[in-house]
């Protein structure tokens, strides 16, 4: 019970949703190099006062990058022919006073001295690969998505049931595009 009412205390609040920071893709495109269809994407991470509080508290959040590329048909369903996620956590590390990204897939860790230096980084998406560019017909209508998810982690989701009214997870929209090979 006493652990309910710190937390409680600890994410009590919340914003509205007038007041929320700039949470969005900005831009995205697939560039074909060497035979490959890669992505680069600009994205702008304004986390809610939640993620905030929980990272300076020493919770970890979890951003999770999907992307997808589709070929659009008239008649039929369009067919998916990409499907691509990519999963990072943040945390603050408060003896080294640093700001820790850990890409997921790979494992591979980065140290930033401050949350805006860490975000602009996560912001940032480049090079990373989706589909060989021969799959692709020349003669063919495609369209891709992505979006970014942000979600607080390291509690149980009993407790994240009980306190309801916090925003654990938060999404962009979905930003689609035509890709032409």
């Amino acid at each position: 019970m006493l652990l309910l009412c710190l937390l409680g205390g600890v994410w009590s609040g919340g914003v509205r949703a007038d007041e929320a920071p700039r949470f969005e893709v900005r831009s995205a495109y697939l560039e074909p190099r060497d035979g490959v269809m890669y992505l680069d994407a600009t994205l702008e991470l304004g986390l809610s006062a939640t993620a905030l509080e929980a990272l300076h508290d020493g919770v970890p959040v979890t951003l999770t990058l999907e992307c997808q590329l589709r070929r659009t048909r008239r008649l039929v369903p369009d067919q998916s022919l990409a499907e691509l996620e990519q999963r990072w956590r943040l945390q603050y590390h408060a003896l080294s006073d640093r700001w820790l990204v850990t890409h997921l897939n790979t494992g591979l860790q980065t140290s930033w001295p401050s949350q805006a230096a860490a975000l602009e980084h996560l912001g940032r998406v480049r090079n990373v690969p989706i589909i060989d560019e021969p799959l692709l017909r020349k003669d063919g209508r495609y369209e891709a998505s992505l979006r970014m998810t942000v979600e607080v982690g390291g509690l149980p989701d009993s407790l994240k049931m009980l306190m309801f009214w916090v925003q654990w997870k938060r999404s962009t929209d979905w930003y689609t595009w035509t890709v032409r090979p």
